[in-house]
């Protein structure tokens, strides 16, 4: 009764679709197929996918990742070539080391004779620099000629210029005063020669007004003096002295054994080349100034042929190492430093460590050993009279 009960209660199941042995095989193969292709797609794409790589990586085409390379290496060649461009522009600059800022010459007045030869020695600041072509000219051809080489010849008799300047810095440049002689022994240059009036004063080519320096160089204790007291003839002018350059590479030699670079910024100047600088530091500055540290034109050191500025001409080459064993060793070559610090009332001008004068070594060693400036030594004064 129960059992009727329950068979009547229950939910008739609907009967199961019996699915035979080969069906199920069919079905188990089309499943193997499908999955076979899916993996063959796969291997497809990967393949695929290493050949574009590889494609890229030989071609370098733009959009892959292979771009930031490639960036990369054309802003190297780009730079090297803005760079080559601009060299000249580049070098002008005066903070490169290899631009030059100053030229100077052993002598800056030559006398020839007509067919006669001469040719000023250079140098360039700084000595380092690699750029060190020189670009001569003459202001006028039919008195003397230049060569590339700095040779000048004399052509006829008269007066002209001679201007080298720096390939590498056009701004740069020195001048030679060039006077040819006839063939009569006289030079043809009186209009450019000093006047000299009756008041004792001579007025220069450039304009400065200074006291008269008398007709003969003075010499006290056997010392060639040129100071503010003590001036030259306008017409002195005997090129940088042959010993004095000898000692003083001497002296440059020992002081590179020692590691350390001296070299000469500025040697000989002539009574003209003085005017000029010094008119240039009085129109600047004003005289009074100016007569602090640079010589009117007749009482200039310079002019005597024995006097030298080494390294960089300014009171920063006052702490480097050269200044202090120039201080120290120069004399054992025959120079005294001509203008020591606190002295400036003595010899007439400011501290110059730079300013080296050629006594010979055994009266610059007196001197040294002294310890007084040489107008203490020979007791004289340097005060111009006016």
């Amino acid at each position: 009764m129960d059992n009727n009960y329950s068979s009547f209660n229950q939910t008739p199941r609907r009967p199961r679709k019996r699915v035979t042995r080969q069906i199920a095989r069919r079905r188990q193969m089309i499943a193997l197929a499908i999955i076979l292709a899916v993996i063959l797609l796969g291997i497809i794409l990967i393949c695929k996918s290493c050949s574009s790589s590889s494609e890229n990586k030989g071609n370098t085409k733009p959009g892959t990742s292979q771009t930031t390379t490639t960036t990369s290496v054309t802003s190297v060649v780009t730079t090297t070539t803005v760079t080559t461009t601009t060299l000249p522009t580049v070098t002008a600059d005066p903070n490169d080391p290899n631009t030059i800022t100053k030229i100077d010459l052993d002598k800056y007045e030559v006398y020839l004779e007509v067919g006669g030869k001469d040719m000023p020695w250079v140098t360039m600041t700084p000595s380092s620099s690699t750029e060190q072509q020189e670009k001569w000219e003459s202001s006028d051809d039919s008195v003397a000629t230049v060569d590339g080489y700095g040779h000048i010849t004399g052509v006829s008799a008269g007066t002209c210029y001679v201007t080298v300047s720096s390939v590498n810095n056009p701004i740069i440049y020195a001048e030679v005063k060039v006077t040819v002689i006839s063939a009569d022994g006289t030079p043809d240059s009186a209009a450019t020669q000093p006047t000299t009036s009756s008041s004792g004063t001579q007025t220069t080519t450039s304009g400065v007004t200074a006291q008269s320096t008398g007709s003969s160089p003075t010499y006290i204790q056997g010392v060639l003096i040129a100071n503010k007291t003590y001036g030259l003839p306008s017409d002195y002018a005997p090129g940088l002295d042959s010993t004095t350059e000898s000692q003083f590479n001497t002296l440059s030699a020992a002081a590179a054994q020692e590691g350390l670079n001296i070299w000469l910024a500025s040697g000989y100047r002539s009574y003209d080349y003085q005017s000029r600088i010094y008119n240039n530091y009085a129109n600047l500055y004003g005289s009074s100034t100016a007569d602090t540290f640079s010589a009117r034109p007749g009482y200039s050191e310079h002019q005597t042929g024995l006097a030298i500025d080494v390294n960089s001409i300014d009171d920063s080459f006052a702490n480097t190492e050269e200044a202090k064993w120039l201080a120290a060793h120069a004399h054992e070559y025959g120079f005294i430093i001509r203008y020591p610090k606190g002295k400036e009332s003595i010899t007439g001008y400011k501290y110059e460590p730079w300013h080296i004068r050629y006594l010979g070594v055994e009266t610059a060693t007196a001197v040294y050993n002294s310890g007084l400036t040489l107008e203490e030594y020979l007791g004289i004064d340097s005060k111009y009279a006016n």
